[in-house]
């Protein structure tokens, strides 16, 4: 077993343990029961203590019981859960004897049990030996040796279940270490209790993403909470808090170890003294999103050394025994929402400080981590203890009042509350007024009244606390307020990573009041918590972060990045990328150390680029590689994954992208001319309800005028395509729109343009946007200006090698904005490149344009290439060859496009190696084969669809020659799961004259693809049959009164010219006999061929309507047919014709026969089945089901898929459930 299985088995144990002594205790699940009057002190004393906690969540929770004890369950569980845990810990490292662990050498007890019981004979009878009572004394030396607040019998959710329940849970702790999977060493890691707690909570992760709400600040820890890993914490401790002692000690000798070996690697380690030497015990590191402490932990260990340091090297005047106390009472401070988290983190703290104090060192007796899972009382209560006696004017206090109300809700947003830059917002902001140094003095005086203020109303309201647990709470407030009027040497932390498009309504609120202005750090929590951390550092304070690294690019984090190149200087960052950093978590990451001194700011920033790495073989050498490069940082050795310069180049990029790599050359292209300054880049429309607006064209009849084309994105295509969507331009339409969506730049609608797919594992892709159409969020377009307005070569810039470099530079995610484009350099380019680039370009709109014709999906699809002249498998050969050379045609053109472009930005040798390394090589810059080049010259010779250029035919003739190719044996694979053509060649590294040689060589037909195109063939035919018929219904099914399809799609195939021997090819293209194809899985192949846009439901405008397994009725409709109306005839005459022939064929058989009665015992079974589906017609008919084609398929084919008529679910059952409600 995992340990994720370990942890929620004993979680389940603790938590039917502890619910069944809520119960005996008269806490029911639903409600409260008196206890009976027999009932001893002790319980009763316990009863009165939950009763005040549930009431104390009561309040929280809405007066909800029921929720109250659940929560307080859940919190006694995990308490209980945590003490045992510490207890493995903590006997794993042999801090005393094993009070968990059982041993066969002492009676299958823990030696600590066995010991006991010599001193408690009488307890040998009593239930599993007295183990209940062992732990209870156990606890309270801990709590009375330990000062460990977790083990006092006092703590709040202290409570132990019956001895034969804690029997279970500890055998299966103690299964823990015996299981290979985990591990005998598994309780030795400090960050073992991060881990157990990281699993403990899946329960609570799943359940929120299972529900799909927003993120609050109640679920923020567990929608983003990922367990940092040790390697990366010490990275970030050692640069931050290790760096600050070289820069006070730069001599010192405490990054080696007692071999001599480097123990600390730290770049940009100081030869000289920069900062003036501090005392030990007043440097002070913060984590404000401290979870289960994983960073304090380490920097524990880290400051432990540092004392040792001091009184081996510099003769301090320290006790080796009291560091421990040191360290936890001055040097580490800790914040977080989650309660559970911060009781995990003090109590690693207190284990860590059991182990380093030795015998007769002192334990510290508090710690300064502390949960804001507090409540102080309204403002009313409180206000006149602040105005008495002073004379704060108005803007004062508000200010008062306004601090007051955010430490009141600290319990929602943690230590993102601020108070000192409240207070320090009051100072004049022109340091030359005459007066501006009297209202500091004032201002000073005035902050220090209130702070003091603040911590005696707090200190007040903590005698005013109803029970024990409230009193702890009012304790974390104080330690909390204290640490918001401290600034920090040292800030760490690995944040929530809530975006803004997940925050809860209050978590909006709050973020927008306190992290919008004067700049924008609300895109994502960890934004907020950038500033944060640079504001609790001090003036010359470190801070080390680790977070997603979508704030190095994306133009939304522009203002993040302007704080931190402003304020702070970057000494180390590491762009790690996507991986399992997390473990199965998948992040991109980024961790980095900011320095907020600026004696360093003339130091180079170094970066250490793994993103390379992402997605390739060698991705898990990522972490090898990171230490590599700091190692090879420290000894000055040289690093391919090391990159060095002034963080003053970042800010020659518009907005400020951290683009490190690149040359100052090709930086300078950045001053120049950019896309924004010749075009308009536009974001489109954002309709709010897209299924109510949206429809393919194939869902609208062409006599509708209200409907428009509307770019929407799509899948990756260059040039021409994906005009599939249309939107409902009437004028009510556009109202609504206007109101809850948004009709953005709106005086661009219906020009012509350029317009892209900005998402996707292949890049963004651009393509030629016509008139009279518009265009979404999604397929954001570009228009021409008078400034610049050849289209032609604009579309082929924007396709270019170069460009797609530049906006992979400028946002490396896998969605690009229009902000990237806006930001990238133009050049316009000298007349004579513009004309060819352009006639390239214009070329590959028209081969893209024919190719996509000869699909059914395309509007301008006329017919089949599966032609009747010749025979099937010849007819698709000829159009594979054919297809593939004009496919070879547009990527030579492309070759010849890049070259140019390159030519017009003028980069050097080197930068356009680094860009064609980064992009690949054109695939028709490749090499050929003297065969292929002049079978293909041929070819292009006698092609009179697309002519070559004669700057093609110059390309081809230039090309280098290898005889030495590659054989390609995987043609089998060409058009296959996105396999197309250029994939294919890119795919084999080889150039598409060489690939397209092999192909018409190898003479083999692409598997899939030929099943698609046999099968769009069959679709086309049934659409044709259906348009031909009265009602647009045709059976499957025998004996309806009518010819069945299968025969009618024959005929109509006879119709178009195919001779028989060509209809049995075609029909054994599709792999499985008509009639069976038909009824098994045609219905299901269209819908999900017609699954082109992700969120946008399937649409297929030939629907399959069925009985059931038995088939006593099988359907095939048209949407373009379907009403009301033919649901009546439905039952009027496809049911009835079926259920008399039915009926007829059962009176006829003999069933004295073995077959006949197997045959009368399926027509019974039909009949059966054919009478559920007349009651289902019949309820559909009840319920008002009147089908119009402009409601879309969506919305007419749910009401069928919910009774279950369907052969397929069109529909997922998100879709499902928005179609049925839906008032359109």
């Amino acid at each position: 077993m995992k340990l994720i299985d370990h942890v929620l088995h004993i979680r389940s144990l603790i938590q039917q343990a502890i619910d069944n002594r809520f119960s005996r205790l008269g806490l029911e699940a639903s409600e409260e029961n008196e206890l009976p009057e027999n009932t001893s002190i002790g319980n009763r004393e316990k009863r009165n203590k939950l009763e005040s906690i549930i009431e104390t969540h009561k309040q929280a929770l809405g007066d909800d019981y029921v929720e109250a004890r659940k929560e307080t369950i859940n919190e006694c569980t995990f308490t209980l859960f945590n003490r045992l845990a510490a207890l493995k810990v903590m006997e794993d490292r042999e801090l005393f004897p094993e009070v968990i662990r059982r041993r066969v050498e002492h009676g299958n007890l823990s030696y600590a049990h066995k010991q006991w019981l010599e001193e408690h004979a009488d307890e040998r009878n009593a239930e599993r030996m007295g183990l209940k009572h062992f732990l209870e004394d156990k606890f309270q030396e801990f709590s009375e040796n330990y000062k460990i607040p977790l083990y006092s019998p006092n703590y709040a959710y202290a409570m132990l279940p019956t001895a034969d329940e804690l029997f279970e849970i500890i055998t299966a702790f103690n299964e823990i270490e015996q299981d290979a999977d985990c591990g005998a060493d598994i309780w030795k890691g400090d960050d073992i209790l991060g881990w157990l707690y990281e699993n403990f909570n899946t329960v609570e992760k799943l359940a929120l993403k299972d529900s799909g709400d927003k993120t609050e600040y109640d679920k923020v820890s567990l929608q983003s909470q990922v367990y940092t890993p040790q390697w990366v914490v010490k990275f970030l401790v050692d640069n931050t808090l290790g760096k600050m002692y070289l820069e006070m000690y730069p001599e010192s000798n405490f990054i080696y170890d007692e071999d001599g070996k480097v123990k600390y690697l730290i770049a940009n380690a100081p030869t000289s003294q920069m900062r003036h030497p501090k005392k030990l015990e007043e440097i002070k590191l913060i984590d404000p999103a401290c979870g289960s402490g994983n960073f304090l932990i380490y920097a524990f260990s880290l400051f432990y050394d540092l004392y040792l340091n001091q009184i081996d090297q510099y003769d301090a005047d320290y006790s080796r025994r009291d560091i421990p106390k040191l360290i936890v009472e001055n040097n580490l401070y800790g914040v977080d929402l989650d309660e559970r988290a911060v009781q995990l983190t003090q109590i690693a703290l207190f284990i860590k400080a059991m182990q380093l104090k030795g015998r007769r060192g002192a334990m510290p007796t508090y710690t300064h981590v502390v949960s804001t899972h507090f409540e102080l009382p309204e403002y009313s209560k409180v206000k006149g203890a602040f105005i008495s006696g002073s004379d704060w004017n108005e803007t004062q206090q508000k200010t008062i009042h306004s601090i007051w109300e955010d430490l009141r809700a600290a319990y929602k947003f943690g230590s993102l509350i601020r108070v000192e830059e409240q207070l320090d917002a009051l100072l004049p902001v022109d340091s030359s007024d005459m007066f501006a140094n009297q209202w500091k003095a004032d201002m000073f005086d005035f902050k220090h009244q209130m702070i003091t203020t603040l911590r005696n109303q707090v200190h007040q309201w903590t005698g005013e606390g109803s029970n024990e647990y409230s009193l702890a709470k009012a304790n974390d407030s104080i330690t909390f307020l204290d640490i918001l009027s401290t600034k920090f040497d040292v800030a760490v932390a690995n944040p929530p990573y809530t975006d803004s498009a997940d925050f809860g309504a209050e978590l909006k609120d709050f973020v927008s009041a306190n992290y919008y202005k004067p700049l924008k750090f609300n895109s994502n929590l960890y934004a907020c918590f950038i500033k944060r951390c640079c504001e609790l550092a001090g003036d010359d304070g470190k801070v080390g972060m680790i977070h997603p690294m979508t704030f190095m690019y994306i133009k939304t984090f522009e203002d993040v990045r302007k704080y931190i190149l402003t304020n702070t200087h970057i000494n180390l960052f590491v762009e790690y990328g996507l991986s399992n950093l997390f473990g199965t978590v998948m992040v991109d990451p980024a961790f980095y150390v900011l320095e907020k001194d600026g004696g360093t700011k003339n130091n180079d920033s170094l970066f250490i680029s793994l993103d390379q790495y992402t997605r390739t073989p060698q991705e898990k050498y990522k972490k090898q590689y990171c230490l590599e490069a700091l190692n090879d940082i420290v000894t000055k050795s040289q690093n391919k994954h090391v990159y060095q310069l002034p963080q003053s180049k970042l800010k020659g990029i518009k907005s400020y992208p951290f683009i490190y790599w690149i040359s100052d050359e090709f930086r300078e292209k950045f001053s120049d001319k950019l896309l924004d300054d010749v075009v308009d880049v536009k974001q489109g429309i954002a309709t709010s309800n897209n299924n109510r607006f949206l429809r393919y064209w194939w869902e609208i009849t062409g006599s509708n005028q209200s409907y428009y084309p509307y770019s929407k994105g799509g899948e990756y295509a260059k040039w021409a395509g994906n005009l599939w969507i249309y939107i409902n331009w009437e004028e009510n339409n556009v109202e609504y729109i206007k109101v809850k969506g948004r009709l953005q730049n709106r005086n661009y609608y219906f020009r012509e343009g350029i317009t892209y797919s900005g998402s996707g594992s292949k890049g963004t892709s651009f393509r030629i946007f016509p008139k009279d159409c518009l265009f979404d969020v999604g397929g954001s377009c570009i228009f021409l200006t008078d400034i610049y307005s050849n289209r032609y070569y604009l579309l082929a810039f924007l396709n270019s090698k170069i460009c797609f470099y530049i906006a992979e530079c400028l946002n490396p995610t896998v969605n690009t904005q229009v902000g990237d484009l806006q930001r990238v350099p133009f050049i316009i380019p000298s007349k004579g490149i513009e004309e060819l680039v352009s006639a390239l370009s214009e070329q590959n709109i028209s081969i893209k344009h024919y190719i996509d014709s000869c699909f059914i999906i395309d509007k301008n699809f006329k017919s089949s290439p599966i032609g009747y002249t010749k025979d099937i498998n010849s007819e698709l050969f000829s159009f594979y060859v054919s297809s593939n050379g004009y496919l070879s045609i547009s990527l030579l053109n492309e070759a010849i496009i890049n070259g140019k472009i390159f030519d017009v930005y003028e980069l050097s040798v080197h930068d356009r190696q680094m860009v064609l390394d980064k992009e690949g090589l054109p695939v028709g810059d490749y090499s050929v084969s003297s065969q292929a080049k002049e079978a293909y010259k041929e070819w292009l010779s006698t092609n009179t669809e697309f002519t070559a250029s004669p700057e093609v035919w110059e390309h081809i003739d230039s090309l280098e020659i290898n005889e030495d190719q590659p054989h390609i044996d995987d043609f089998e694979s060409l058009y296959q799961n996105n396999n197309g053509w250029e994939e294919f060649c890119i795919k084999h590294k080889m150039n598409p004259i060489e690939v397209w040689y092999q192909f018409k060589n190898a003479g083999i037909l692409p598997p899939q693809c030929t099943q698609v195109l046999a099968f769009e063939l069959i679709t086309d035919v049934i659409r044709s049959v259906l348009a031909k018929d009265d009602d647009g219904v045709i059976p499957l099914t025998e004996r309806m009164g009518e010819e069945q399809l299968a025969g009618r799609i024959e005929q109509e195939l006879v119709e178009r010219g195919y001779n028989s021997a060509q209809i049995s090819q075609i029909i054994q293209l599709l792999g499985t006999p008509l009639d069976k194809y038909l009824q098994d899985k045609f219905f299901k192949q269209l819908s999900d061929h017609l699954n082109l846009f992700m969120y946008l439901p399937k649409t297929p405008f030939i629907w399959h309507l069925t009985s059931g397994p038995h088939h006593a009725i099988e359907l095939y409709i048209s949407i373009y047919k379907w009403s009301r109306d033919t649901v009546f005839r439905i039952k009027s005459v496809y049911i009835a014709n079926r259920e008399t022939a039915l009926n007829d064929r059962l009176s006829g058989i003999d069933i004295s026969t073995a077959n006949g009665q197997l045959e009368a015992a399926e027509l019974k079974e039909q009949l059966k089945e054919l009478k559920v589906f007349a009651e289902k017609i019949d309820e559909l008919l009840a319920s008002g089901y009147d089908p119009k084609l402009d409601d879309g398929v969506g919305k007419n084919i749910a009401p069928l898929q919910k009774a279950g008529l369907l052969s397929y679910e069109v529909l997922n059952a998100g879709q499902l459930k928005k179609y049925l409600n839906a008032d359109w």
